[in-house]
């Protein structure tokens, strides 16, 4: 928020109090503090800080902390916040495309490299920093944008439009990637030609420690396989989506008076080329992200060499800083560190956490499957009704195959999940608000969605017909699994 004159440069500082922290991590698992950013987006004047709670949590505590807006800033808003409306996109994308460049030297050199391993590791965290500084100011915009686009849709009297707004906005990375794999399974593209335009995708593709598409692409070849046998390639259904776009914009345009038309059309085609750019962000940090794997994974061949490590996937037990000690030689006990902080990872992998919590988080306590419920509803929905067979995928390295007709139900979801979901009828996801991917990726493929159910991989098996009704963010339940296969027998 420095960067549009939010936040004094005094105040760039990391807190030594985790409460006064926008970001903090528990169990292993990352953390937003919703009142830490509210108070700072209640420094912008004129923006209500409860929409961020909203669009991200689906509502707004009832207990939960007022800040109201200030104008001390307003001086330093209108000199800093233009400039940098106008210079953070394009600067964002041209990090995507200078980090593309490096991205394939790192991963698919054409000569041997003459770098150290370390020295790779480190300058792709600098690299990841660079862009990912960037585009969280970019992310701030999308915030800024899409409540505005809700507050146009509310005094236009129809506030049920901004979904359909959201809908459509053409040539978004996933989507143009969910083509490519059909392309893939028809034939008009090669297995490389994929990988190198989207090899740092793959499952669980934000921790560095995972396996991705360009070292294993079997995900890949799986889902090459199920597309070679739709007709529809997922082009078409971005267009589909598309026209929703453009006639929500027509409804909305004349349901406003002629004197703000100019503005509310201006601001809904900016917002479409806001989220555009979200994702060109988001694919350029995953790209930085993979090349520190390459780096690290080569690092860890070499002191596998040395004697040093047994596995190479062991130098993930350790930060960037810990990795210069290893190389230099200079950590002792290197397997006894490895051993323990593989058996914490274990410990805080087979834990359940809330979704929102105050303090310190509790692990949950739950029973896999929860008959007695038959409803969810979610912090975001949108997109129609339909009802079909659930496949509930918990794992991402999980193999599935989705017939037509299938609805998928997940914890989470993150780019690599895209032609996944291209190939669903509706998703229900666990975690997620209006603004997070899988919403994003399902308004811009026109397929109902109810996002932000907390328990939906619990409650909904594998084989449920659900209905899935976004328009009421409603999943129904309708025949449970085991009593159609009890009813057949």
């Amino acid at each position: 928020m420095y960067a549009f004159g939010v936040l004094p440069k005094k105040k760039v500082t990391v807190s030594p109090d985790v409460n006064d922290r926008g970001l903090s991590c528990f169990y292993g698992r990352q953390a937003l503090n919703v009142d830490a950013i509210k108070k700072i987006m209640s420094a912008l004047p004129g923006v209500d800080a409860d929409d961020f709670e909203r669009d991200l949590m689906g509502s707004v505590r009832p207990d939960a902390p007022r800040f109201k807006s200030s104008y001390a800033r307003v001086p330093v808003l209108v000199f800093k916040a233009p400039y940098a409306l106008l210079r953070t996109g394009p600067r964002l994308k041209s990090l995507h495309d200078e980090m593309y460049e490096r991205w394939v030297a790192s991963v698919f050199p054409r000569e041997q490299s003459s770098n150290e391993p370390i020295d790779d590791l480190v300058q792709a965290r600098e690299q990841f920093q660079r862009i990912f500084s960037v585009h969280c100011v970019w992310r701030f915009v999308f915030q800024g944008a899409q409540s505005a686009v809700a507050q146009a849709a509310e005094k236009a009297g129809d506030a049920t439009l901004v979904d359909q707004l959201l809908s459509g906005v053409g040539d978004v990375n996933e989507t143009r990637m969910a083509d490519d794999l059909w392309r893939l399974g028809q034939g008009e593209l090669t297995e490389g030609e994929f990988l190198e335009a989207w090899g740092y995708h793959g499952p669980n593709e934000g921790n560095p420690y995972t396996t991705v598409w360009r070292e294993n692409p079997a995900p890949i070849r799986a889902l090459a396989a199920a597309y070679a046998q739709r007709s529809e390639r997922p082009a078409v259904r971005a267009a589909r989506a598309q026209e929703v776009g453009i006639e929500a914009e027509r409804r909305l345009l004349a349901a406003t008076p002629w004197s703000r038309r100019p503005a509310t059309r201006w601001l809904v085609r900016r917002m479409r080329n806001i989220i555009r750019t979200l994702q060109v962000g988001k694919a350029a940090y995953l790209m930085a992200i993979d090349t520190a794997r390459a780096a690290a994974r080569n690092l860890g061949a070499q002191l596998v060499e040395r004697g040093v490590l047994r596995q190479i996937d062991d130098i993930f037990f350790f930060t960037v800083e810990e990795c210069q000690e290893l190389a230099s030689g200079r950590i002792p006990n290197v397997q006894e560190i490895v051993e323990v902080r593989r058996a914490t990872r274990d410990e805080y992998k087979a834990m359940v956490l809330p979704v929102a919590f105050r303090g310190m988080p509790e692990p949950l306590k739950v029973d896999v499957g929860v008959d007695d419920v038959t409803e969810l509803s979610g912090a975001a929905s949108g997109g129609g009704s339909v009802e079909g067979r659930a496949r509930v995928v918990v794992d991402p390295d999980q193999e599935i195959e989705l017939d037509a007709g299938d609805v998928l139900v997940c914890r989470f979801t993150d780019p690599s999940w895209a032609p996944l979901m291209a190939l669903a009828e509706a998703l229900v996801i666990d975690i997620g608000g209006s603004a997070s991917h899988g919403a994003v990726v399902a308004r811009e493929l026109g397929i109902p969605f109810v996002i932000g159910t907390e328990s939906g991989t619990r409650v909904i098996h594998d084989g449920d017909h659900i209905r899935v009704d976004g328009s009421a963010n409603l999943v129904s339940v309708l025949t449970r699994a085991n009593a159609t296969e009890t009813a057949t027998a």
